[in-house]
């Protein structure tokens, strides 16, 4: 049996193989399956819960560092993008703003939020002082750094015994931990 490979997948080919290793298109073909089989049987063995949980464990995309939610590295200068539960988040005080609303409909008054968290919140709408308002559940939550977004976020999932994922990406800057690299840091109950 013959295939063409057509010449966008052969410079794909070209550009995977190694030197006296790989001496045809074929045995680049084979690495790939070899990795995709591996890879999908991590997949699979990762989606099933080892700790009892009725939430899956995430897998980890390849290249990403995989840090421990409860000794987080410097965050400072870095991006990120996650789910608190089944809900998604874009920014560290998004995150926030997120654990708080599902925080608030377990406690179900302000009195009892203010009990559970450690981020500075004010009953009703105020705006002075870094604080934005959560029409959701009528409170404001003072904006904080990424370190501080994570361990308030993440006291909070522990509380509400939910998943929490983030997916961290350092800014190419001399003062992060990790320039230029991404992470990862998930806590499942």
């Amino acid at each position: 049996m013959q295939i063409e490979i057509p010449e966008p997948l052969l410079k794909r080919l070209q550009k995977d193989a190694i030197p006296f290793i790989d001496t045809t298109p074929l045995s680049v073909i084979e690495r790939w399956a070899d990795f995709y089989d591996q890879y999908n049987k991590q997949k699979s063995e990762l989606s099933v819960p080892k700790n009892g949980s009725k939430h899956p464990l995430t897998d980890i995309p390849h290249g990403v560092r995989q840090f421990d939610p409860k000794r987080p590295p410097s965050l400072l200068h870095t991006r990120v993008r996650g789910e608190f539960d089944k809900t998604s988040f874009s920014n560290w005080n998004d995150m926030l703003r997120i654990a708080h609303i599902y925080t608030f409909k377990e406690a179900g008054s302000f009195d009892e939020l203010r009990k559970i968290t450690r981020a500075q919140i004010r009953k009703g709408s105020y705006s002075d002082e870094g604080y934005k308002f959560v029409p959701e559940i009528g409170v404001s939550i003072q904006g904080v750094d990424a370190s501080h977004a994570w361990e308030y976020a993440l006291r909070l999932a522990i509380h509400l015994k939910i998943p929490l994922k983030a997916e961290i990406e350092w800014r190419h800057n001399d003062n992060a931990a990790h320039p230029g690299e991404r992470g990862i840091m998930v806590w499942t109950p």
